[in-house]
């Protein structure tokens, strides 16, 4: 009898797992910040603006308004390290993929430009289910709705605290976004640290991030926050689109008593002007082009008739406010847009004594005229 030699085939079937793989998400729904500053219509910049001049700031509305940290183990349980607490956060660790300096200023690609951000924490979980730590609570030394300058990353940033779903040995640990999520908003500033170079190529890079880090389980985990297309720059360049204009301030009644200075009725008129671009200062100063004297209230006036200056009526120039316009002091208007812009102001007549004559103190009656040069100054 012939022993055949066997064969035998085991085949394993792999043991199914329901252990949970822990991950986190930062959703911003779908913000895209500097996405509207494109190479068509790019902030501009001059040269000569100071250091440290904040050239565009974009407010928790408009940067990072709304982004939901949410950390989850898809339901099932996982072991965790031995020295694992119960909770975890999220930090901010790299832009770009390049870590903060030791100012907390991120990098661009213009060595004259850098980015200064601030964080702060607007809602938390206010719901922990039963055994578990509490699902989120302010990290150590931070307050709800206070803003935090980011300085050093790790720890400007974490500002919440994830505590996981246990088992009854504390053993098996689990996550859920329903229970461990926060809202927090950032928001940032695009400052001029030097020399500027007028590139072509994009401030921030298209497809700029922030890089965030899991902490609290070992290991390295992250999670990135996409800001959009980059951002361009460009030398600035305003003008007034009528270089001559004129506003009609009406009549006025002399009156020979009372106390003056009187003032008459508020005449609102708009000056327009253009910008080849986004611009984030643009100043608007009045001279009186009659006298040397600096920073006066009010304009003098003179006679259409012969041009001689008239004593006791002058003309006042106000913001769109009703506040004094002084001559020679700039009215700061704030940013440009690109393209066609409007600075509102007001005008009002003023008598400043009971007689109003002319060169020869003769009583005067009839048309004048008051006179001011506008220089317009952009950044």
């Amino acid at each position: 009898m012939k022993i055949w030699p066997a064969l035998l085939l085991t085949l394993l079937a792999p043991v199914c797992s329901q252990a949970g793989v822990l991950h986190c998400d930062i959703d911003s729904g779908g913000a895209a910040p500097f996405s509207p500053y494109t190479r068509e219509n790019p902030v501009a910049v001059d040269q000569n603006t100071p250091d440290y001049t904040v050239v565009l700031a974009l407010d928790y509305a408009q940067f990072l308004p709304n982004m939901r940290l949410t950390c989850t183990s898809d339901g099932n349980e996982f072991e965790a390290p031995a020295n694992f607490d119960g909770t975890i956060s999220l930090s901010l660790s790299a832009v770009n993929d390049s870590a903060l300096d030791w100012a907390g200023e991120a990098q661009t690609t213009n060595n004259g430009i850098k980015m200064k951000m601030y964080i702060k924490a607007v809602q938390i979980s206010e719901e922990t289910p039963p055994a578990s730590y509490p699902a989120a609570q302010m990290a150590s030394g931070k307050r709800l709705g206070v803003e935090y300058p980011i300085i050093n990353g790790k720890d400007d940033t974490t500002l919440v605290q994830f505590g996981a779903q246990y088992n009854a040995g504390k053993t098996l640990y689990k996550y859920d976004k329903q229970y461990n999520f926060a809202i927090e908003s950032m928001r940032a500033e695009l400052i001029k640290f030097g020399w500027m170079e007028y590139q072509s190529q994009a401030v921030i890079p298209p497809g700029a991030h922030l890089t965030f880090t899991i902490d609290g389980l070992g290991g390295i985990a992250t999670v990135d926050v996409p800001l959009g297309s980059g951002v361009y720059m460009a030398a600035p360049s305003c003008s007034l689109d009528n270089k001559h204009q004129t506003v009609d301030l009406g009549n006025i009644s002399k009156t020979g008593s009372g106390t003056f200075p009187q003032k008459g009725p508020l005449v609102r008129f708009g000056m327009d002007f253009t910008c080849s671009s986004y611009t984030n200062n643009v100043e608007f100063t009045f001279d009186e082009p009659y006298t040397v004297i600096k920073g006066r209230d009010t304009l003098s006036t003179t006679s259409v008739q012969n041009g001689e200056k008239l004593q006791g009526l002058e003309v006042g120039l106000f913001d769109s406010e009703g506040n004094t316009v002084r001559m020679g002091v700039k009215q700061n208007l704030g940013v440009g847009q690109k393209g066609k812009n409007t600075a509102n102001f007001q005008a009002a007549i003023i008598q400043t004594a009971a007689k109003v004559t002319d060169a020869s103190n003769n009583d005067f009656t009839g048309n004048f005229t008051a006179k001011a040069d506008v220089t317009i100054t952009y950044y």
